[in-house]
């Protein structure tokens, strides 16, 4: 196992099961450019973190594993699953990802996320169900 391999599953247990937001301030920099998680780049800790804020008033007990990754140089490629549960408790949720980050020491500088948040949407019935079907059908969501 690699260190970023290793700095990767430090960053997901803290930051998402531990629900740690001082580790967003120690394994980010300023200028870190998280994107995929929204239609702008996150930049930098203090705009991680409303992100951070915002998923975990949607879902708890957060876990993270790294299913497949490559190492190459400085950058980590790894397919993830995100497994949670409703903040009330009652649904499951699991979904699947992709995150691609640039990793110096134990300090993440890029991240490029491709994470499925229809699904835990959908999963958290703030959508409806087969979302991604309908529209691909040219169904418009009621």
């Amino acid at each position: 196992m690699s260190d970023i391999t290793d700095v990767m599953k430090t960053w997901f247990e803290r930051v998402w099961a531990n629900e740690d937001d001082s580790a967003i301030d120690e394994m980010l920099v300023e200028d870190t450019h998280a994107r995929g998680l929204g239609a702008q780049p996150h930049v930098g800790p203090e705009e991680f973190k409303v992100f951070h804020r915002a998923l975990l008033q949607l879902v708890g007990n957060v876990r993270v594993t790294i299913d497949k990754s490559l190492i190459q140089d400085d950058w980590a490629s790894m397919l993830i699953t995100l497994r949670a549960t409703s903040r009330d408790g009652k649904k499951p949720i699991e979904i699947s990802g992709h995150v691609f980050a640039r990793v110096e020491g134990n300090v993440i500088h890029e991240a490029y996320n491709h994470i499925d948040f229809m699904l835990m949407f959908e999963q958290l019935d703030l959508m409806p169900d087969k979302t991604f079907e309908r529209c691909l059908t040219c169904q418009k969501l009621t």
